[in-house]
Formats: structure tokens, C-alpha cells, sequence
């Protein structure tokens, strides 16, 4: 009987002890907070000793007697000399691919160092299991491994002879498939094979397992079988997660791209579900007629996403003038002499397509890289503003690898925003001369120029293109630093005052925010960002983000916090036939 009863008594200490733990950490509603630097992204005031704060917004910001007139009976929370700024913004990021290529093979340079290390990774993937009976890996990156030539077809064959494979590129513009996966996509290798767009051949015209850009590549990703939805969900849970660790408070999501049935219906179920921070969504085309604009839910549909052209690393960029002729160009991407990439889509058929959009108040984001692609990107922009003038609509160029000071010009006239991806930079610098020779390296992704002109300038990780990590993406713009040690472009380094104003107030006006986030100002959101120290130029090694703020409130990004019992249950059952 005693026995019982202590058991009893024990179960009952651990279920009070699990509800204590699992509750998420929770300050008062009404709070002041001092003790350290505030850094508001506000011009008028840069920096404050306080923020008085009350029900998830700001309604002082000042001295600490300015915080304390505001609330005079709030409670104190002290910073202990640690730095608070704006919530981060990545106005650019695709968290369903990012979820979904985070669980397959990871082949990438951030943790390979050899083409035979990948291939190692390659052999050892074909003998196990993952979220489908295919082998996916993803990663391959020929621009930061210089030793990492395209495989054969041969031999991806011979690492999965039976089981098809896919070897996805690091910006997700090329992939090799073996013939299992071409095969399983229905692309003929015999007689007079149909020549689809994109699935290179060689001289006997069959295929030589590389596809290149999105047409080809989704062609074959189409029939690889999906996992279970509730697997999917419960990585891009994890995913917002990710991002909230990383001191994000709010994510552009600039295509619902991923393999899934229904994306748009995924991020909203995630969004609704989860706390850890806002999402805004631009649709591809294809998904409008499903799902109109709706910029007050908690899944933000404000636009719709575009590609003008490819990856400046798969020679997809649409340049005025030709690649490098190099050895990097010629033999490892197996690109023509004096190639230039074409368009993804006409300046006409384009313009057609943006017309009704743009009447009706979508927000256009546009991939562009190369200066043609800009070019007819920005043409488009200028014409339906000249037709149908909509000054409080203001469309997007993303990622602008090479831009002209002219094209700035004209964007910022237009109202049109610049978001870079400043990161290649780092990740790709050194490789740059041998892509697009010494003139066009130095004004690669030019942030200053932006800056100068007066544009809205944003920063964005394009995640996962790269990996989530905004501080790595502060010292990139402020270093201009490749991890070989280059400085690429020193002319456009930007102050960290002025990279973080990109990262927090240029990111919110970008999103169409920036009347409720973006800055520490009277009347907006409390998100905030806590780092260790403030950043300073110079110093920026061992910067680290020590909480992320929603509306005045910790996040916690536990996993008890987005790991679904159901799901996990339904994802069980998924994959043992139940």
C-alpha cells in the first residue's frame, strides 16, 4: 500500500515538475527595460537608456525617467549590459525547401573539404534509409570546391545502381540525377529523344544526368515520392524554430517553394500554430487562384515571385557581357566559351504578366542577377508605374549580384527595393574573378551604391542557400570577407549601423512593415533581438544573439514547443503502414 502511495505521490511530483518546466518563460506585461545599450534604428534617436513596454508594445523610448513617467509601476528588466536592437528580418528565405533539404544528405563545402569526401558521403547514403525510398543529396557545390568536377552519369549509377538519385546543387539551379531518376521522370534516352529544356546531352544525345535550372531539375523532382505530411510539418516547425534561435522575428517567404501538395496550406497551418515569429509570403503564379491577398493574417499573402534568370554558379546569370573564359567556367561548370544565359522569361511576356498583378496591389519580387536581367525586370516596373501609378506599391529586385549604379538610380526612383544576397560574397569570393573577371568582381552585389542612392536596402540569406545565421550576414556586409581570406568589393562595405538598419528597418519597409516593426519607436511591436554585446566595426567575432523578443515576450524555441505529439504519431504511422 505504501508503495502505491509513494508511487502515486512521485508521478504526481513529476507531472507538476514537467507542467512548471514546459511552461515557455514570461515576463510582466507591463515592463521596463534598461541596463544596457538599446540600439532603435530610429534616426532621430539612435540610441536609448530605456523602453517602456506594455502589452507587446512600445510606449516610451528615452531616458529611464521617460520609461518610468510612461509606466510608473511596471517591472524592471535589466539587459545586465548586453545589447537590445530591433527583431531581425530575413525578407528572403524558403522554409519548406530549407526544412525538407536540412533532412536529406548533406553534401555541401560547410562540411566537406574534398570531392572525394562527397563521394564518400554519396556511397554511404546509397546504403541506408531516408524520408523516401530516392537518395537525395544536397549541397554539391563545384564554385567552393575546386576539385568537386560534375559527376558522370556513369557514375552516380554505379554509387545507386537500383535506386534513383538526385544530387541537388547549393543554389538549387543545377542537379544530377542518375538514370533510375531520369528513368522514373519519363526523359527518353534512346532514338530521337524530345529535347527538354535544361537536361543537358551529350554528343549521342543521351543524357549525361546533368539538369540545369528550375524547369528541368522540378521535372524530375515531381515524381520523387513525398514524405508524409506530417513528417513535412514537423520540420518546418522545426524550421521557424531555427530561425527564431537565430534572433529572427519576422521572415519574407519570397516563392512557397518545397516538396509538398499544398504549400501555401502548410505555412498557414504553421503560422497559426506556432509563435515564434510573423511570415509574409510571396506566391508563385501558379498558387494565386487558390489563395488571394491577405496582408492581416497571420500568414501575410502580400505578392508573388518571379525568376528573370539562373544562378551566377550554374552560369544561369542573365550578364550584359560574357562569363570569364577560366578554368572553373570551362571545366568544372562545363560552360561555352564566352557564354552569356538567356532569360527565363521575355521583358513582353513578362510585362503581361505583371500587369494585372499590379493593378490588383500585388507586391512583385523578382530574382535577378545578372545586369540584363535587372534590366528587364526594371523596365517592367517602370511601365506599369508609367500606366497604372500605384506610389505606395513598391516591388522588389532580389538578390542583384550585378546591378549598375544606373539601374540603382532608376529602382530607387521607381520605388522599387534592392534586397542582396551579400553572402555570396563570402561563401563564393574568391571564385569570383574566374566567373566574371577583376572589373565586375569589385562591384559584385554593390550594397553601398544602394545605400547611397537612397534605396530601400535589404539584406537576406536565401536560405537554404546558405546557412541561417544573420550575424554572419552582418560581418559579410561589413567586411566584404571571403573564407579565403579576399576582401571583394572594399568600396561597398557598409557601416554595422547602417548593415543592421538593412537587417531590421530597410528589411520591415521591403516587407511593407515598417509602420509596426523594424524599429525600438513609440507604438510599434516590442520584437527585439538580444545580443551579447554591441556590435562594433572591427570586432564583430564572438557577437551572439541571447534571446529573441515577440510583443514583449521571450520566445522559447524548445522543442516541446513545436514538436506536435499528433504529428509525430501520424508521422509514425506514415511510414510503418499504419
Amino acid at each position: 500500500m505504501k508503495k502505491r502511495y509513494y508511487l502515486a505521490l512521485a508521478l504526481v511530483a513529476l507531472a507538476v515538475a514537467f507542467a512548471v518546466w514546459s511552461r515557455p518563460p514570461r515576463v510582466d506585461v507591463d515592463l521596463i527595460i534598461s541596463g544596457g545599450p538599446i540600439l532603435t534604428m530610429d534616426p532621430d534617436q539612435p540610441e536609448v537608456a530605456a523602453l517602456a513596454v506594455s502589452d507587446g508594445r512600445i510606449v516610451a523610448a528615452g531616458s529611464i525617467e521617460d520609461a518610468r513617467r510612461a509606466l510608473p509601476d511596471a517591472a524592471r528588466f535589466d539587459l545586465e549590459g548586453r545589447a537590445l536592437l530591433p527583431g531581425l528580418i530575413e525578407p528572403h528565405t524558403h522554409p519548406i525547401a530549407a526544412a525538407l533539404l536540412g533532412a536529406v544528405t548533406d553534401v555541401s563545402a560547410f562540411t566537406h573539404g574534398s570531392r572525394a569526401e562527397v563521394i564518400a558521403t554519396l556511397e554511404e547514403a546509397a546504403t541506408g534509409g531516408g524520408l523516401t525510398p530516392w537518395i537525395v543529396a544536397y549541397g554539391w557545390d563545384p564554385v567552393a570546391l575546386p576539385d568537386l568536377d560534375a559527376p558522370t552519369l556513369e557514375e552516380l549509377d554505379r554509387i545507386s545502381p537500383d535506386n534513383p538519385m538526385i544530387v541537388l546543387t547549393q543554389m538549387m539551379h543545377e542537379a544530377y540525377a542518375n538514370s533510375a531518376a531520369l528513368r522514373a521522370a519519363g526523359i527518353p534516352f534512346e532514338g530521337e529523344p524530345e529535347r527538354r529544356h535544361g537536361v543537358l546531352r551529350g554528343e549521342d544525345g543521351r543524357p549525361t544526368g546533368t539538369l540545369r535550372e528550375i524547369e528541368a531539375i522540378n521535372e524530375v523532382m515531381a515524381v520523387l515520392p513525398p514524405p508524409p505530411d506530417a513528417a513535412v510539418e514537423l520540420l518546418v516547425r522545426r524550421q521557424y524554430a531555427t530561425y527564431a534561435q537565430a534572433g529572427y522575428t519576422q521572415i519574407g517567404i519570397t516563392g512557397a517553394v518545397g516538396r509538398h501538395p499544398d504549400p501555401v496550406g502548410l505555412l498557414q497551418r504553421v503560422a497559426d500554430d506556432t509563435d515564434f515569429l510573423r511570415t509574409t509570403l510571396y506566391l508563385l503564379p501558379e498558387q494565386m487562384a487558390q489563395n488571394p491577398l491577405d496582408p492581416s493574417g497571420a500568414l501575410r499573402i502580400v505578392g508573388v515571385k518571379f525568376w528573370m534568370d539562373g544562378s551566377p554558379f550554374a552560369g544561369g546569370a542573365a550578364t550584359h557581357d560574357p562569363y570569364a573564359d577560366s578554368d572553373l567556367t570551362h571545366d568544372r561548370l562545363g560552360l561555352p566559351h564566352s557564354h552569356m544565359a538567356g532569360l527565363s522569361i521575355t521583358p513582353d511576356g513578362f510585362l503581361d504578366e505583371i500587369r494585372p498583378l499590379h493593378s490588383a496591389g500585388y507586391q512583385i519580387a523578382v530574382h535577378a542577377q545578372g545586369e540584363r536581367a535587372v534590366e528587364a525586370a526594371l523596365q517592367a516596373f517602370e511601365a506599369v508605374q508609367r500606366e497604372t501609378p500605384r506610389p505606395g506599391l513598391h516591388h522588389r529586385l532580389e538578390h542583384n549580384a550585378l546591378i549598375t549604379p544606373d539601374q540603382i538610380t532608376r529602382a530607387t526612383a521607381a520605388g522599387v527595393s534592392l534586397g542582396f544576397f551579400v553572402d555570396h560574397v563570402r561563401f563564393y569570393g574568391d571564385a569570383l574573378p574566374s566567373l566574371f573577371g577583376p572589373d565586375r568582381t569589385a562591384r559584385y552585389m554593390p550594397v553601398r551604391w544602394a545605400v547611397e542612392a537612397g534605396a530601400v536596402t535589404a539584406l537576406h540569406g536565401d536560405h537554404p542557400a546558405s546557412p541561417v545565421d544573420p550575424l554572419r550576414t552582418l560581418r559579410t556586409a561589413v567586411e566584404r570577407r571571403s573564407v579565403g581570406g579576399a576582401v571583394v568589393g572594399a568600396d561597398q562595405a557598409l557601416s554595422v549601423e547602417r548593415a543592421l538598419q538593412a537587417m531590421t528597418l530597410d528589411a520591415a519597409a521591403q516587407l511593407g512593415l515598417a509602420q509596426e516593426v523594424g524599429s525600438l519607436e513609440v507604438g510599434k511591436r516590442a520584437d527585439f533581438t538580444l545580443l551579447n554585446r554591441v556590435p562594433a566595426s572591427g570586432d564583430l567575432e564572438g557577437l551572439q544573439v541571447e534571446g529573441t523578443w515577440r510583443e514583449g515576450q521571450p520566445v522559447d524555441t524548445r522543442p516541446i514547443r513545436w514538436l506536435s505529439p499528433g504529428l509525430v504519431v501520424r508521422t509514425l504511422m506514415a511510414y510503418i503502414g499504419g
